[in-house]
């Protein structure tokens, strides 16, 4: 699969296997605490690897499931850099068949930074479906949450679903998302030698589609959008009750953490491909 190449200097690929020996990522000091208090499991983002695959470890007895990519960036003149990336590391994957039966689950995924960051998870989702008589109503898992982390940036009922929200700007908490009113965003474009102002609206840590909305790295050059600006982190719960099984989901994303590996794996890659002696090939010829 080819990214999209904004500057055509830089060509990314993903492949199923490496053509090339493998670059090696430098790892970055260690991310600061957290300065929110979410977790899934005891877990946060940033949080070493080693004590993810040990809280998989004490929920499971399978070994985690996993997904890797080779990513391969080759500069017009042929310079190569080449790794692998382990996407995520799960428990309790129950397969496409599974979820599509809709049969009862409890999954925890950890989305993965690279070496760049020592795999320290960017994100941790956990997804539960059991019967409905194993899970909370809605109002006292909404009264356990509370309890534990306070009054939601967000609440939304709809029917018999609920969706609570916690929101962290880069400045703290976000007590009332609904309260900060939409924010406006205005961009020049050229298009057949006219300048004209685009002019849209969006909202702090919601999706845009000028920006970046999510923690998955893929390699571009040079970057046109960036990363939920502003937004540190979002904890959301959602609840849905089906007749005879309730569905429940945590997502907890460090935005902040995104950034800072996408800015330094960019950085490793284009310094890796930019100016750099090559020592010759000792094929036989």
């Amino acid at each position: 699969m080819i990214l999209k190449n904004l500057s055509a200097s830089l060509v990314a690929s993903l492949v199923a296997l490496p053509a090339f020996a493998e670059n090696a990522l430098v790892a970055m000091p260690a991310p600061a605490e957290r300065p929110y208090p979410y977790e899934i499991l005891g877990l946060q983002p940033g949080d070493p690897l080693n004590d993810v695959l040990a809280v998989y470890a004490e929920r499971s007895d399978a070994a985690p499931t996993s997904e890797s990519e080779v990513l391969r960036v080759q500069s017009p003149d042929g310079a190569v850099f080449e790794f692998t990336y382990q996407l995520f590391t799960r428990i309790g994957d129950v397969g496409i068949n599974g979820r599509l039966a809709k049969v009862a689950q409890d999954q925890v995924t950890a989305t993965l930074s690279s070496d760049v960051m020592e795999q320290r998870p960017m994100a941790i989702h956990r997804s539960i479906r059991q019967p409905s008589d194993q899970l909370p109503e809605p109002l006292a898992l909404r009264a356990q949450i509370e309890e534990t982390y306070g009054p939601p940036s967000r609440v939304e009922v709809n029917g018999r679903e609920m969706t609570l929200t916690y929101a962290w700007s880069t400045e703290g908490f976000i007590a009332d998302l609904d309260a900060i009113g939409p924010i406006t965003h205005e961009e020049e474009r050229t298009f057949s030698g006219r300048t004209s102002t685009s002019i849209t609206e969006y909202e702090l840590c919601g999706s845009a589609s000028h920006y970046l909305n999510n923690v998955e790295y893929r390699f571009a050059y040079p970057r046109n959008k960036l990363n939920k600006p502003g937004c540190l982190a979002t904890f959301t719960v959602s609840y849905r009750g089906d007749p005879g099984m309730t569905a429940i989901n945590f997502s907890l994303v460090d935005y902040e953490l995104g950034r800072q590996h996408m800015a330094e794996l960019d950085r490793q890659i284009v310094e890796a491909l930019t100016g750099k002696t090559v020592d010759a090939s000792d094929m036989d010829l």
